[in-house]
């Protein structure tokens, strides 16, 4: 499934080889929109709408009022659109997510109705946005710099250094902890890391933080592991003299503490 939506997306960016290509619009984006969308059991229908809504999320400008109400749009769209496809589920329920969670929902009592839109719209926009970002932020390594000839050589490196979340979702101290020679009083809010345990020296060989550990391990890991291993490396093959289109110095990052992401990124495919 993964392939079969990277292939038709490389289709239709080769449509607009011949000039400027903003690669997080055209690639980065669409691809992780349409496999969650799949997963999720989203009509093919609403694909169009599920790609522009996915836009409006993971380019959010928070010093842009259009840009607040295009994100506002759509996350309405995106919850309306999760209520009736739960809706739809439960008179012809189908091989996806969606519907295992409604069998959850009405055989075993395990979720709400509420919690049945909410765990949708998280999966949606929690994996798109990661995802998004993590390809765009390694495209915009590689290009800036030397494309390497074996993708699998230095994946791991890459994926680490592009990770776009460099904190974990934020803790709060039940008690007074004492780490080092700093007292952290209870109650504070806490952020941890990733970024920062990943670069540790001392990490001695221990397994990459990027999609957590243990019961907290990311649920999407498989998945982003999936199409980032099918659009990085596909790009240079099939566009092997792709370039930036304006100096690295000239790329623009989200205005955001939470998700380290480009607005865009504009390429030439072709010289």
């Amino acid at each position: 499934m993964v392939q079969r939506i990277s292939a038709a997306t490389f289709q239709k960016l080769d449509e607009k080889a011949s000039g400027t290509v903003d690669l997080l619009k055209q690639l980065c984006v669409p691809v992780p929109a349409l496999v969650i969308g799949d997963l999720l059991g989203v009509p093919a229908d609403r694909y169009g709408q599920l790609r522009a809504a996915a836009t409006a999320m993971v380019t959010f400008d928070a010093s842009s009022r259009e840009s607040a109400v295009r994100l506002a749009e759509a996350v309405e769209w995106l919850a309306g659109t999760f209520t009736s496809v739960v809706r739809a589920k439960r008179d012809e329920p189908g091989d996806d997510l969606i519907s295992g969670w409604v069998r959850a929902r009405d055989d075993a009592d395990l979720l709400s109705e509420d919690e049945l839109v909410s765990l949708a719209f998280l999966m949606m926009l929690a994996g798109l946005e990661n995802v998004v970002h993590l390809c765009g932020n390694i495209f915009a390594t590689l290009l800036a710099t030397d494309v390497p000839a074996d993708w699998n050589d230095r994946r791991g490196e890459l994926m680490e250094a592009a990770n776009p979340l460099p904190f974990a979702i934020r803790r709060f101290a039940v008690s007074d902890l004492t780490i080092g020679d700093r007292i952290i009083p209870k109650g504070d809010t806490v952020l941890l890391s990733v970024f920062g345990a990943d670069s540790d020296p001392a990490r001695n060989g221990r397994p990459s933080l990027m999609f957590g550990r243990g019961p907290h391990y990311c649920l999407g890991a498989q998945v982003s592991d999936l199409i980032v291993d099918a659009v990085v490396p596909e790009l240079f093959v099939r566009y092997p003299r792709v370039r930036l289109a304006v100096p690295e110095s000239e790329l623009a990052y989200r205005a955001s503490w939470r998700s380290h992401g480009l607005v865009a990124l504009p390429v030439l495919l072709r010289e």
